[in-house]
């Protein structure tokens, strides 16, 4: 039986504004790529795979609303020893399609399920920034078994609650997305050291797409993790907050003293890096994720 894809697209002609930003941002890709689909019960998810397939899989969940485009701040260094796949969100701003939501952390974890059974995947490497952040911690509570390493790059509402400024300043961009309020948004996520000029311009377009062409049917928001589920997570897990971060209701060290409850985490706290962090200080993350999933090799027998 067909099933029916529920659309982000306010209308037609807003999928081919989108598109054609998406395609014009992807043509600035800094390393060679393959755009593919997977099809799970959850719709058709697009991906970017980077890097020799020989290489230990890293599999990279982007923020909400920043779709795998984010990445390119980082991904000519992390293709370079790993063959990396770009994950985009279903529901969320992208070029993946929805047909059922991921309404609850079971069935977003399931969703992952299903996408890493269908690339047949042994062992890998998971890391997400933001809500991918959270997606990826929720996948590794329920099924770490394949995990190799597990990367959580400011995590949204995994060790506390969204604040209260996180719905007033993104959802203006998503009911009325003028540039202004789109620009008002990310700047709000970003390092008072930093600017919107560090996002290349063919993505800040791109972004500017999303918010006027899309409304996002994400099925939940991210929620805390419980100290049990934490402390009993077997993965190794690196940690990276931007000391600028704007995202948590309570203070970084109080949100890092949660996430070292996992047994095997590694905490860094980032200068002059707000909640963008990957682009904000791309070339001290590149560095810091490599140093990282190199201590956690993935032998040939796990593959």
């Amino acid at each position: 039986m067909d099933m029916k894809v529920s659309s982000i697209f306010r209308s037609d002609s807003m999928r081919a504004h989108f598109t054609a930003a998406y395609d014009q941002a992807l043509s600035e890709w800094p390393v060679s790529y393959e755009s593919c689909f997977v099809t799970t019960d959850f719709g058709t998810t697009h991906m970017i795979k980077c890097g020799n397939k020989s290489n230990p899989p890293l599999l990279l969940i982007h923020g909400m609303t920043a779709t795998s485009l984010m990445w390119s701040a980082n991904i000519a260094e992390w293709s370079k020893d790993y063959y990396v796949h770009c994950i985009e969100i279903p529901g969320d701003f992208g070029k993946s399609t929805l047909v059922k939501p991921l309404s609850s952390r079971a069935a977003a974890a399931q969703w992952l399920l299903e996408l890493v059974g269908e690339l047949q995947l042994g062992a890998f490497h998971l890391l997400g920034h933001s809500m991918g952040g959270f997606l990826s911690l929720n996948y590794t509570v329920a099924h770490p078994l394949r995990v190799r390493s597990l990367g959580l790059l400011a995590p949204a509402g995994s060790f506390a609650p969204l604040p209260r400024m996180f719905y007033v300043k993104m959802f203006p961009a998503v009911m009325f997305p003028t540039q202004w309020f789109i620009d008002r948004a990310f700047k709000w996520c970003m390092s008072k050291h930093n600017s919107l000029e560090l996002l290349p311009e063919s993505y800040r377009a791109l972004l500017a797409a999303c918010y006027q062409s899309c409304a996002p049917r994400l099925g939940l928001l991210p929620t805390e993790f419980t100290e049990g589920e934490l402390s009993q997570l077997p993965v190794p897990t690196l940690f990276v907050v931007g000391e600028d971060e704007v995202i948590y209701r309570h203070s970084i060290k109080t949100v890092q003293a949660k996430a070292s409850l996992i047994p095997d985490v590694t905490i860094a706290t980032i200068p002059r890096a707000g909640h963008f962090l990957s682009i904000e200080q791309k070339q001290r993350i590149n560095e810091l994720v490599i140093d990282f999933l190199r201590q956690h090799p993935i032998s040939t027998h796990n593959v």
